[in-house]
């Protein structure tokens, strides 16, 4: 159990919220009073919504209130860690303006106080059978979804990425570098942040919260700036990077084998057969040693179950460069080399994807 306090700061953003705080600020005061929490709310304000700044202040003589401004225009991320750096506790619970389950505050906190590092709560919205309808929007949503669990392998498991009422020690993020673009401050918290542990609680949200949730699915909850940044900033790039290096030098050591075996009278079927192999040996363990150190591939069971899966992830791989070769060529009537590009485009997304998330896993 970490040391802390029943001391929490409330870090409200208002950018979205209406003109008066005084629900809110009713709701949590009912939420942690009784459990006998000294607690604050920080209300972060951006400069141009004067009517919630004003309507606040009327408050501020019998909450334990105080507010921040953030600068014009800078984004919900960004404002929600300015009131973050502000706190005065070293246990934050963010809370959205639109909030309404705010008895959930005390169970954030226990998880918290319980040994989880950060504790999110997690909508559970039910689904609208008239949103059936724009089958691209949610096409789009779960191809953006995808693409950043594949990069970030932190927000795996956890179901609510863009969640706006979350639990986290202040240290979590005090060490660490964080540069949120758009609204998403959580994403940023979980690929970016110090911590061990996440938790998650489910609350029903109100209606208002819950349309903006599915607004976000509509709109996608992933911000490409920030996607961008993250993928920088995290080492990911730079680990996609060295995968692309590594697949580089399997293909010439593939030909290097083929071209000497074939020169010694190999029969050239069967040299290109040893050279693929080879080739995909000597991605195996350059990745193992250098792209994939950081996953602590240890122990000869591990590596055998490794080699496996790399082997069986690239053999689908290779299969899909082939139907892409051929679908493009045959169907369309694309030039071959150029057929040939895009499939070897498309697999060695599909091997890094595949390797991302199952060759190096221990699980």
């Amino acid at each position: 159990m970490h040391d802390i306090h029943a001391s929490v700061s409330v870090v409200v953003p208002t950018q979205n919220a209406g003109d008066s705080p005084y629900e809110l600020l009713q709701r949590i005061r009912r939420s942690l009073q009784p459990l006998g929490y000294t607690f604050e709310v920080v209300i972060v304000d951006d400069v141009t919504l004067g009517d919630t700044r004003e309507s606040a202040l009327l408050h501020a003589a019998t909450y334990p209130l105080r507010i921040i401004e953030s600068p014009r225009g800078q984004g919900l991320a960004k404002s929600i860690l300015d009131g973050i750096n502000a706190s005065n506790y070293d246990l934050i619970v963010v809370v959205s303006a639109e909030l309404r389950a705010a008895e959930k505050i005390p169970e954030l906190i226990s998880c918290v106080q319980n040994g989880a590092d950060i504790a999110i709560g997690s909508r559970h919205v039910k689904r609208d059978a008239s949103n059936g309808s724009n089958l691209f929007r949610q096409i789009a949503h779960a191809g953006a979804d995808l693409f950043a669990r594949t990069l970030f392998r932190e927000i795996r498991n956890v179901t609510d990425v863009g969640s706006g009422f979350f639990a986290i020690r202040k240290d979590v993020v005090m060490r660490a570098k964080l540069n949120p673009a758009g609204d998403n401050i959580l994403l940023e918290i979980l690929v970016k942040g110090e911590y061990d542990s996440v938790t998650e609680v489910t609350y029903e949200p109100s209606e208002r919260d819950a349309a903006i949730h599915k607004g976000e699915k509509r709109n996608t909850v992933y911000d490409l700036r920030h996607l961008s940044s993250l993928f920088w900033r995290s080492g990911e790039f730079h680990r996609f990077m060295k995968f692309c290096a590594v697949g580089a030098v399997g293909a010439v050591f593939n030909l290097l084998v083929l071209y000497s075996l074939t020169e010694f009278g190999v029969f050239y079927l069967l040299s290109g057969l040893v050279g693929i192999e080879a080739g995909l040996l000597s991605n195996f363990f350059l990745n193992r040693s250098w792209t994939f150190k950081d996953r602590g591939t240890q122990g000869l069971g591990f590596v055998l179950t490794a080699l496996y899966r790399d082997h069986a992830v690239r053999f689908v791989g290779i299969v899909l460069n082939l139907a892409i070769l051929w679908l493009l060529t045959s169907m369309f009537g694309l030039y071959y080399l150029a057929s040939q590009v895009i499939g070897i485009a498309v697999a060695m997304l599909w091997n890094y994807g595949g390797n991302q998330w199952w060759t190096w896993e221990t699980a």
